[in-house]
């Protein structure tokens, strides 16, 4: 398929649901209206599965959009599923061949043909290495990432027309959304990022000995093949021969508590733990799998997000109003009571919830997500994809251990961490940080001071006082230095009649010298007041008749 009928399809696409009333502010949503057709929504995703990889990745990522995406359209968007053919067993081998320099069967004791798990992005076969170790080889579709691009350039460029033409297009941000859209698919196809989040994952939750992370082998691992330790069990989702399987509470709190070290601690987040990624192990264990959606935190959005969940555990609405504002984009149009009015209802629903076995977090968050939307923010993605990650989150726990307080669990795994970022001791890095920039202050500070003393010493001192017109200023100043001055010379006359008045001896002439002082002391007081008086009550002249 040419690039040109590619572009034509995927824009037919965008037309056919541009009056649908997917998203909310475009042509054809209207708020609380039903749909027209109530199979448009199935109908959006089976048009997306068709479409390939890139619109299924657009649709998953839709899925976390609360604030814009209408709900009977955001639940069918969180089924999405890839319907691929398994690749040729022969292109898997040529792949391989071309990234790790060798066919399957010399570089593994064992290859086995059969797919274990086909994607639209991979496929997955067994495999045992040299050394004996059961592994597997994840081994990237050819032609994909060329196909992927070329698709992200399409919807880059309809984003980009969307943005500059449409309101909704502005006020959601659409060319930055791809971009990100854009920056985790290419990340997604690049299996060494894959390797290295794999092993950043084993060590960082190293100390849940009952979560098993599979351990990635570089020796056969490029950009498009990515080889790990196999993983012998079951999936969450699906439990041998339909049987339910006995609580494990334990479980479920290491994992919520891993989940809550992701978040606020380490700020690298495995974006996507429905329970097909989690697999109840032979020996007892829960393994994590498929590595390649991680989302990534800021030390500042770390911080900002766990006062965020704090406040909103103590009902503070305001609070976390504030913070909310502060994480989002503020846009001209933001109605900022609205906003506030909105995020308190919020709140309280949330710290009222009698239920404390359902997570809300990840509701509340992709709430304040729709609230900042339609109030005159723009939310960031980490958002979104953060509360989208913790709904995902709670159907694990409960095939884990259903009726847990995991509520309860998550304000004191929240609490703890509070603690020990508290108590925390500053580490080498850090503390070489700090003496690193201790040391800048200190090189810099003496010729700061330097040219500070020259420019004191030559009279170069200037204070800039913004707001005040200078003319005005000095006027006002030579008003009170001349008030200054007249009531000194009043109180001189006084005080000197007084004298003269007491000391000159009688008849000699000096009473009438203390008498013509007290006048004059008197007619300048007098003039002084009345003075005084007139112009404090005067309105101000600006000099602009017209006012």
């Amino acid at each position: 398929m040419t690039y040109l009928s590619r572009y034509s399809r995927i824009a037919l696409f965008v037309l056919r649901y541009r009056r649908a009333g997917v998203l909310r502010g475009l042509p054809g949503h209207r708020r609380g209206a039903e749909l027209a057709d109530e199979r448009l929504p199935q109908r959006l995703v089976e048009d997306l599965e068709r479409l390939g990889p890139a619109f299924i990745k657009l649709g998953q990522a839709l899925s976390c959009r609360p604030d814009l995406v209408r709900a009977p359209f955001l639940a069918a968007l969180t089924r999405i599923q890839d319907r691929v053919e398994p690749i040729d067993v022969a292109d898997v081998r040529g792949v391989i061949a071309r990234e790790l320099g060798a066919p399957p069967e010399q570089l593994f004791r064992f290859f086995d043909p059969v797919p274990l798990a086909a994607g639209s992005l991979a496929q997955v076969h067994a495999v045992v290495l040299p050394d004996g170790m059961d592994a597997v080889v994840k081994v990237q579709r050819p032609g994909i990432a060329q196909r992927i691009r070329s698709d992200l350039d399409a919807l880059e460029r309809l984003a980009l027309t969307a943005q500059r033409h449409t309101e909704v297009g502005r006020r959601y941000g659409f060319v930055p959304w791809i971009a990100e859209l854009r920056r985790s698919l290419l990340n997604e196809l690049d299996f060494m990022a894959e390797a290295s989040h794999l092993d950043t994952f084993r060590r960082q939750l190293e100390g849940y000995r009952g979560l098993y992370i599979p351990a990635p082998f570089f020796d056969f691992t490029s950009s498009r093949v990515l080889a790990m330790a196999r993983v012998h069990g079951h999936k969450l989702g699906a439990p041998p021969g339909g049987v339910p399987q006995p609580p494990r509470a334990e479980l479920a709190g290491e994992l919520l508590s891993a989940y809550v070290d992701q978040v606020f601690v380490h700020g690298l987040i495995h974006a996507d733990p429905h329970p097909g990624n989690l697999v109840l192990t032979d020996d007892g264990r829960l393994g994590l799998l498929d590595f390649g959606m991680v989302t990534s935190l800021s030390p500042a959005m770390r911080n900002d997000l766990l006062r965020l969940m704090l406040a909103a555990a103590d009902g503070d609405g305001d609070g976390v109003a504030d913070i909310g504002e502060r994480l989002c984009v503020v846009l001209p149009e933001m109605d900022r009571a609205a906003y506030r009015r909105a995020v308190c209802n919020a709140v309280l629903r949330y710290a009222g919830a009698s239920d404390q076995s359902r997570l809300e977090e990840g509701r509340l968050l992709l709430s304040l997500t729709r609230i900042g939307a339609d109030n005159g923010l723009r939310p960031p993605a980490e958002l979104s994809l953060l509360g989208r990650a913790l709904l995902n989150l709670e159907p694990a726990l409960a095939r884990l251990a259903d009726g847990l307080p995991t509520r309860e669990m998550m304000r004191a795994r929240l609490l703890e961490v509070v603690a020990a970022q508290l108590l925390r001791p500053v580490s080498q890095a850090r503390g070489g940080a700090l003496l690193l920039e201790a040391q800048r202050y200190s090189i810099n500070a003496p010729g700061q001071l330097g040219r500070f003393v020259e420019i004191l010493a030559d009279n170069r001192l200037r204070v800039r006082l913004d707001g005040l017109e200078e003319s005005h200023l000095i006027e006002n100043l030579q008003k009170i230095a001349n008030r200054i001055a007249a009531g000194l010379i009043t109180a001189a006359l006084l005080i000197a009649g007084a004298l003269i008045a007491r000391l000159a001896p009688a008849g000699s002439g000096y009473g009438y010298l203390a008498g013509a002082m007290f006048a004059l002391a008197g007619i300048i007081g007098f003039g002084l007041v009345v003075n005084a008086l007139r112009r404090d009550r005067a309105p101000p002249d600006d000099g602009d008749p017209g006012r």
